[in-house]
């Protein structure tokens, strides 16, 4: 790749190869910036972090990102002189504040504040704007009609995306702030921690009333049995269970609508639905028959463990923590789920139907060029009016597939000395800083170690041992070649790709930390997996029989 790589502006930017790593699409990086900005400010202010936002950027399509303290100028890359920054602590107004809305937060757990608002409200809400919309004929809408229902998907996907990080902090907080106390009491590692919150996300394992609901359906309805086992095709036999009589067509029903506009992994509208890969949510039907599945409770040998190397004076606290943290612990993956994961699925099904009939016209190759446009570009072919060219859209397109974060730099600008250290702040201000960066950096935090030809080393986040066939899949197309007993080798994963993890004996990816989707989801199915290798997907050849260590964080090529 020749492309040259320049700062998106002034300091320090990292990539974010987590989360992304291709090129986005125009649409996404038109709509996903002042979204995730207005989210995550109120996130950040609502619980008093001294940090006003983070900044993304893109170049070349990949998207950078910047921490932006408050008060800082965007070109510092280090913090001030401590007497300094002690001085801005008590003088600048919002610094002020925020140091007072953090004793709040510890002394009034403001978390559970945000928990209640999601539960009660935010959520029930996204649920029924997302029906209300998927449920919309887009083949019946003229061309008019269609091109104010894509609007509507797209103002209805920036408020998603706007909603997933106004829950930022209450996802990360919690959960940050243990695994730091757990760090200096129990001398665990973070991903030693990680693994005493297990068995707390029923939602990153697929679970969902709507799902135990069709498996009991399931399971009380031979013919409904006989059919998911039966040779049609996957896409027929879905279409049977949808409209069967009785309990067994509402159960399938209701879960088919819950999962089926939801893209099958990553965020951007370029990527596939699970209604798109009919042999993937087949197969998490399948597996649905062998019975209630078995979650990993939180282990409780590990957590006795653990609680016996805290000091005794700090034990009661230490149950405390890991209690909130098990509470808050869903969000981290519920808030994508329900929010801008399911509202971009519902958009690229309008943009698909919009290429479709552009398709017919003879004015795209293909329908799912589409996605590459832009929003007016998007509009004006509808309309009739000029757009971009076919040729123009496969370009994107194919630079979209072909580029992979390891073509981009990790970093661009000034390297930067990070954070003031936490111990200039206050207490409260210091603690709730620090729980918020050990999530963040659970997030995005990879091995060190290198690999070797057949050794690949990475983070150990979910424990055990399993052998089997590799599978290097380098997009959610792949999924449909997986066999039951094989390790997933991938880039990295979002939540919503929990639909292919019956399937597995393991996981093993380039990119993530101990708290990426691929972690938690992996704990949560009690499947070893190994994060973070940086490069596995380019070591491991697609075929071989490997061995995934989850405890030492190895992969060895057998």
């Amino acid at each position: 790749m020749t492309a040259r790589f320049v700062p998106p502006g002034p300091g320090s930017w990292q990539l974010d190869a987590v989360h992304f790593p291709h090129p986005v699409t125009r649409l996404f990086w038109e709509v996903f910036p002042g979204r995730f900005d207005a989210g995550f400010r109120e996130s950040v202010r609502s619980h008093g972090s001294l940090l006003e936002t983070i900044e993304f950027g893109q170049a070349n399509r990949f998207l950078y990102f910047a921490p932006r303290p408050i008060g800082a100028p965007k070109s510092a890359t280090h913090p001030p002189p401590r007497f300094l920054f002690k001085l801005l602590l008590r003088l600048h107004p919002e610094l002020r504040r925020r140091v007072a809305s953090a004793r709040v937060t510890f002394a009034t757990k403001r978390w559970r504040d945000d928990l209640r608002l999601w539960d009660q409200e935010r959520k029930p809400a996204a649920i029924a704007a997302h029906l209300a919309l998927q449920a919309v004929d887009v083949r019946a809408l003229g061309s008019a009609e269609l091109v104010s229902h894509l609007e509507r998907c797209i103002e209805h996907w920036g408020r998603m995306i706007e909603q997933h990080h106004r829950f930022d902090a209450a996802a990360l907080l919690p959960v940050g702030d243990f695994i730091a106390h757990a760090v200096e009491w129990a001398h665990l590692d973070p991903a030693q921690a990680c693994v005493l919150l297990s068995g707390s996300s029923d939602v990153s394992s697929g679970g969902s009333p709507e799902l135990a609901r069709f498996q009991n359906a399931l399971l009380n309805d031979p013919s409904g049995r006989a059919l998911v086992e039966s040779t049609g095709s996957s896409a027929d036999v879905l279409a049977h269970l949808r409209t069967a009589p009785g309990e067994l067509g509402a159960a399938a029903r209701g879960w088919l609508d819950l999962v089926w506009f939801r893209l099958a992994n990553g965020l951007d509208i370029s990527e596939p639905t699970a209604g798109e890969l009919p042999d993937v949510l087949l197969t998490t039907v399948r597996h649905a028959i062998g019975g209630p599945r078995t979650l990993p409770a939180a282990p409780v040998a590990a957590t006795s463990e653990a609680r016996a190397r805290v000091p005794a004076a700090q034990r009661a606290a230490f149950d405390d923590l890991l209690a909130e943290a098990r509470d808050a612990y869903r969000l981290r993956d519920e808030r994508g789920l329900y929010s801008d994961i399911w509202a971009a699925g519902i958009l690229r099904h309008a943009v698909l139907e919009a290429g479709r009939r552009l398709a017919a016209d003879g004015r795209l190759e293909r329908a799912d060029l589409l996605v590459e446009a832009g929003w007016s570009e998007m509009r004006d072919l509808v309309t009739g009016s000029a757009g971009p060219g076919s040729a123009e859209l496969a370009a994107r397109a194919s630079y979209r597939a072909n580029a992979s974060s390891s073509d981009a730099p990790a970093t661009l600008g000034p390297i930067s000395s990070g954070p003031p250290p936490f111990d200039w702040m206050p207490r409260d201000a210091a603690r709730l800083e620090r729980g918020i960066a050990m999530g963040i950096a659970g997030i995005w935090t990879e091995a060190s170690a290198p690999s070797e030809v057949r050794l690949i080393r990475g983070l150990g986040v979910s424990p055990g041992r399993a052998e089997g066939t590799a599978r290097v899949v380098h997009d959610v197309g792949g999924f449909a070649s997986l066999q039951q007993g094989d390790i997933l080798v991938t880039r990295s994963t979002t939540a919503a790709f929990n639909v292919v993890l019956p399937l597995l004996a393991g996981i093993v990816t380039d990119r993530g930390g101990t708290l990426s989707h691929s972690a938690i989801v992996a704990r949560e199915y009690g499947i070893p997996a190994v994060v973070g290798s940086r490069d596995a997907t380019r070591l491991i050849p697609d075929g071989v029989r490997i061995r995934v260590d989850g405890t030492l964080g190895e992969a060895v090529i057998l």
